[in-house]
């Protein structure tokens, strides 16, 4: 199931070169992002299930957890020719664009929740009601709770990865 009310943002785009035609340069993109979830092409989905920002991409990347809605979409483009080999082909200029986004599910929310709530009251118990020491559980509940809820590095690292892979693959 994918969450329609994640946002995607721009995450990059690369320019390269590949003698391939555009459909075997879309099939080892989306092989290459298959290596990371699950891959959906344009004809595999309806547009009403993909978040608005998402529209109009050829392929869309579902990496989720229990805990965060993790997707990355990627659009690619033909920018024309720019010569030929020795053996008389064209060679390709495309431009390869990710879109990326990021979201706590429910699941996770509440996680985060309990877990502020646990620390909460196991310090109520081993200091048996002192204000304080319930002040430092509650904050490192509330630090936990803020490590877990807060935006995704793994995304961004990975549309890095991406970005250099594509260029890299001709």
């Amino acid at each position: 199931m994918i969450d329609r009310n994640t946002q995607m943002m721009d995450a990059g785009m690369r320019l390269f070169d590949s003698e391939k035609p555009f459909g075997n340069v879309l099939g080892g993109i989306k092989t290459e992002l298959g290596l990371y979830g699950k891959v959906l092409r344009t004809n595999e989905i309806e547009d009403k299930i993909l978040p608005p920002s998402a529209a109009g991409c050829d392929l869309f990347l579902d990496r989720s957890t229990k805990y965060k809605w993790k997707y990355l979409s990627c659009t690619l483009e033909d920018a024309g020719t720019i010569g030929k080999t020795p053996d008389g082909e064209d060679i390709h200029r495309y431009a390869v664009s990710l879109k990326e986004g990021n979201k706590n599910s429910n699941v996770g929310l509440y996680v985060a929740l309990a877990m502020v709530l646990i620390w909460a009251m196991l310090g109520w118990f081993i200091s048996n009601g002192s204000g304080l020491i319930v002040l430092v559980f509650f904050v490192v509940g509330l630090f936990g709770a803020w490590r877990m809820l807060r935006p995704s590095k793994d995304n961004s690292q990975l549309v890095s990865k991406l970005l250099d892979v594509f260029a890299e693959g001709k």
